[in-house]
């Protein structure tokens, strides 16, 4: 005794570890069986007459409907489109006599049973006595007969809508007074099939589950309740009982939507629970894993999570409904690094009027999409292009603010310091005066005076006639181009008479080619030259001043 019990207990630990893997049992094709509730060859009593409910059809044959007593108003057969079958016109007057279909009907039985017992068992042979015991999905045979008297049975479908078993036996079956059979984690009659080569007999007031392939006779004792079907080769025996056949039920669909399937960390994601169940059924309960490491992170239905480190994760819902089938949806969510703003200038410092070059180096994982340039910092948008150029005109020490946004619509900024010192000039401007003898409608193509100007600025240079004497045109106004600072150069400067643009100039590189303009607002800031001009056809000398103004200019 001390023996059984030990090898009864090291077979359910065994089979709990082993049965997760089982896939050989698939379900008996019942053919046109499927809708009857009761079907046997022999005979169909209701003891108790018109006492049992009956959801499915109910036929007997090839004895004729003789044998189907108890039956005398059929009230006991409900539900849209159940029906008794009969052969031949003896039996009750309610029943239909339809010999083709309840004969296909049990044709079907036949083959379904035949077709159950043909298949290897999943598992080691245990004791008959199933009472208190777990039974996972799978094929299970019995060589001598199988009761449930000790305890309840409990099929477990662990989360499977689909898990099915066939649990056959040489011998008999036999349930005790009170005792059931416990369906959990989504097992479903529809899908249990106990196939008996003896009789079967469900005690009183007992629970069954599944459809019952009998070749000998069933009987249901008082108060029994079977959601499956008693399908016999011989007799059906119902007192008081209520027989259902089971509806077929759909297995639940998980499923959620979320914001935020891409995004920079710490990325925060509001998850929406859309799983669906069975018309019958409900969902029940939620389990999120965040980063599917098998960890539950969350079991409410619509959860928020913040991911806080770059990678990619696959986040898993399992759902469960209210008949304990469970249902599972993976999804992908990929986070980002932040994107870094970064840029480099030249110069970083130098005097007012100082020009810089920023040139943006910054990352990201993405794109850049855009950038905003704030060149002191004020809160104002100077400039939206890559890589800007800005000229600093007073003296300060400026904050530089670039903020970008990236094809993720994450933004980053970067901060840094440009110093602009007080503006200065180092000028050397050398005359070299010469005499004019210019004669209107005459071209002097010696007439040249250069004035050569060295400076670490910016600057212009204008010249004009100092006695306001337009009409005489000896002089124009003329204004240099600008030039970068902190490069030494040397610029011409050209007098130019009355008659063409500018008086044609040597080959000399460093003149400067162009027709004059007019320069800006020029401060006095600089030297001037006297110039004595003699012209035949005025009266006496005119005396010009060339005057040279340098400033710092503006750009």
């Amino acid at each position: 005794m001390f023996s059984l019990v030990l090898t009864v207990a090291f077979f359910c630990l065994m089979t709990a570890a082993v049965i997760p893997g089982v896939t050989g049992a698939t379900a008996v094709d019942l053919g046109t069986a499927r809708t009857f509730a009761v079907l046997a060859e022999s005979a169909i009593t209701d003891t108790t007459s018109s006492s049992s409910v009956i959801s499915g059809d109910v036929g007997l044959s090839p004895t004729t409907g003789a044998a189907i007593v108890g039956f005398d108003t059929c009230t006991q057969v409900s539900g849209a489109g159940k029906t008794i079958y009969k052969v031949a016109a003896a039996g009750p007057v309610c029943a239909l006599n339809d010999p083709a279909t309840v004969g296909k009907a049990v044709t079907d039985m036949e083959s379904a049973y035949s077709s159950a017992n043909s298949g290897a068992p999943d598992f080691p042979v245990t004791p008959g006595e199933i009472g208190g015991r777990t039974l996972l999905p799978g094929n299970y045979s019995w060589t001598e007969a199988v009761s449930i008297a000790s305890g309840d049975v409990t099929l477990d479908g662990q989360g499977d809508a689909n898990a099915v078993w066939i649990l056959r036996t040489t011998g008999t079956l036999t349930s005790g007074a009170d005792r059931k059979v416990i369906l959990i984690n989504g097992a479903q009659p529809g899908n249990i099939f106990w196939v008996v080569a003896g009789y079967t007999e469900l005690g009183a007031n007992s629970g069954f589950n599944g459809t019952i392939l009998g070749a000998g006779y069933i009987t249901l004792d008082t108060g029994a309740k079977l959601t499956g079907r008693a399908l016999a080769h011989t007799a059906v025996t119902l007192n008081k009982n209520t027989v259902t056949v089971p509806l077929p039920r759909g297995a639940p669909t998980a499923a959620f939507t979320f914001t935020n399937a891409t995004g920079m960390a710490p990325l925060t994601v509001a998850f929406t629970d859309t799983s669906s169940a069975d018309p019958t059924a409900t969902i029940t309960t939620w389990a999120w894993d965040f980063d599917n490491d098998g960890i539950i992170d969350d079991t409410t239905r619509n959860p928020v999570h913040i991911y806080n480190t770059t990678g990619t994760y696959t986040p898993n819902l399992t759902v469960t409904d209210s008949f304990g089938a469970i249902a599972t949806k993976l999804e992908t969510i990929t986070v980002f690094p932040a994107p870094v703003a970064d840029f480099t200038f030249t110069p970083a410092n130098g005097p007012a009027y100082l020009k810089v070059a920023f040139t943006d180096t910054s990352t990201s994982a993405g794109t850049i999409a855009s950038w905003a340039w704030d060149f002191d910092n004020d809160g104002i948008i100077d400039n939206t292009t890559r890589n800007p150029v800005h000229t600093y005109n007073t003296e300060g020490v400026y904050t530089v603010n670039l903020t970008i946004k990236d094809s993720y619509g994450a933004v980053a900024t970067k901060l840094d310091t440009v110093h602009v010192t007080s503006p200065s000039l180092e000028i050397t401007v050398t005359n070299v005066p010469i005499s004019l003898a210019l004669h209107p409608g005459v071209i002097n193509t010696n007439a040249e005076a250069r004035f050569y100007v060295n400076s670490s600025s910016d600057w212009e240079v204008t010249a004009q006639d100092s006695d306001s004497h337009n009409t005489n045109g000896f002089m124009t106004s003329y204004s240099g181009i600008q030039y970068d600072p902190a490069t030494r150069l040397n610029h011409p400067f050209l007098v130019m008479d009355q008659v063409s643009d500018y008086v044609p100039i040597s080959t000399n590189p460093i003149l400067q080619k162009g027709n004059p303009e007019v320069s800006g607002t020029a401060y006095p800031l600089g030297v001037q030259q006297e110039v004595t001009l003699t012209d035949p056809v005025l009266t006496g000398s005119n005396v010009y001043r060339i005057v040279v103004t340098l400033t710092i200019a503006s750009l």
